[in-house]
């Protein structure tokens, strides 16, 4: 482990990129120094310090202050120091927290899903740009080189109620039923950059569209970056999200801990899927969408609501391109004549038991595409 307390703070902010770079989907450097200054945005040279002394964690491997305080003893704060970085820290969205039983566990954040939507309520234009710039530039070539795909994408529930055999996970309201709660409702990160920026959302004029439960959601309600609901308001919250055609993209677990309400005009993965020739290639998703030519009237109903821009209108016929397809259902659900329909992929993908499972298959993933980029 670093010792934090010989650090100058000049160079503490590489040390720090370094350090976070370990984890299952890592924070490398890039040459426009984007990665530095997002750095300075969510940490100070004393947080810096002590964010070196953390491990990575979702939930399994968030560390006790005392197990923490072990690594720190030879830099000479005190444990009660220590806690109260800890919780400044966990309060400005720069690591992971969680209660348990009256105590807390603490661990480093990825910067997506994790530091950046933990900056609700808190962005800046100064962040927004930096996190954009470093987002293009190191996260999202890293996620892609890892395969390290957190969301899954599910069909609104309107396009497959006909439909036999639809596998629990990919059913939103079989999703909430398991999770046992608490359940929480915030404002959801990418709209706020939008309205931040004057583009503001052109799917929805709501913005608590983000939900949490269990552990996350608790966490949530601890620090103030959304409110408790029950779990009949989530149903209604979920239900008025997929009249809006907003694309459901849970976590990517047996174990619900959220769900994301999407659009690709604000989401920071759709927007940037949509600029690639085959988002279906780079999206989790058991379902894609078929056109019935006999039924379909060529309204362009569905062109307009896809977010991923598949369909388009041929001879007054809608074609959809499988490839950039990423089967979320809008189409099927909307389409006045009930020409479009939802189709079962040939391979079937299963959720990790868990985000931690999740994280260490990506782990070790990681370690062999490095192997063999270093041979």
């Amino acid at each position: 482990m670093t010792d934090v307390g010989i650090i100058e703070d000049s160079d503490i902010y590489r040390k720090l990129q370094q350090h976070l770079d370990k984890m299952p989907v890592g924070f490398p450097s890039v040459k426009s120094g984007a990665d530095i200054r997002l750095l300075k945005h969510l940490f100070t040279p004393e947080e810096a310090k002590v964010a070196m002394l953390l491990k990575f964690g979702w939930d399994r491997d968030l560390e006790s202050l005392e197990i923490i305080y072990e690594r720190a003893k030879d830099t000479g704060i005190s444990l009660k120091e220590l806690g109260s970085i800890l919780d400044r820290m966990a309060s400005k969205g720069s690591i992971s927290c969680k209660k348990e039983e009256g105590k807390k566990y603490y661990g480093n954040a990825l910067l997506a899903i994790g530091m950046f939507e933990f900056q609700v309520n808190r962005l800046t234009k100064e962040f927004i740009k930096d996190f954009q710039d470093y987002y293009i530039q190191g996260f999202l070539p890293e996620a892609f080189r890892v395969r390290a795909a957190q969301l899954r994408t599910i069909p609104v529930e309107k396009s497959i109620e006909p439909e036999h055999n639809v596998s629990n996970y990919d059913n939103i309201t079989k999703v909430l039923e398991s999770s046992e709660g608490p359940f929480a409702i915030m404002n959801c990160v990418c709209r706020q950059v939008k309205d931040i920026l004057e583009d503001p959302c052109k799917a929805t004029d709501r913005r608590e569209v983000c939900m949490a439960s269990g552990m996350m959601a608790q966490a949530t309600i601890d620090l103030g970056r959304g409110r408790e609901i029950t779990k009949e308001q989530a149903f209604e919250i979920l239900k008025k999200n997929q009249e809006e055609g907003l694309v459901l993209q849970p976590d990517n677990s047996q174990i619900f801990s959220f769900v994301c309400s999407c659009c690709s005009c604000c989401c920071e993965n759709l927007s940037n899927y949509l600029l690639l020739p085959n988002p279906a290639d780079v999206v989790v998703a058991n379902y894609f969408a078929e056109v019935d030519s006999d039924l379909c009237t060529g309204c362009g109903t569905c062109v307009e609501i896809c977010p991923m821009k598949a369909i388009k209108l041929k001879d007054d016929l809608s074609l959809i391109k499988k490839k950039r397809c990423i089967g979320c259902g809008n189409c099927a659900a909307k389409c006045p004549s009930e020409a479009i329909r939802m189709i079962k992929k040939d391979r079937q993908f299963t959720p990790y038991p868990s985000m931690d499972k999740l994280f260490d298959r990506v782990m070790q993933r990681k370690i062999r595409v490095n192997e063999q980029s270093n041979k």
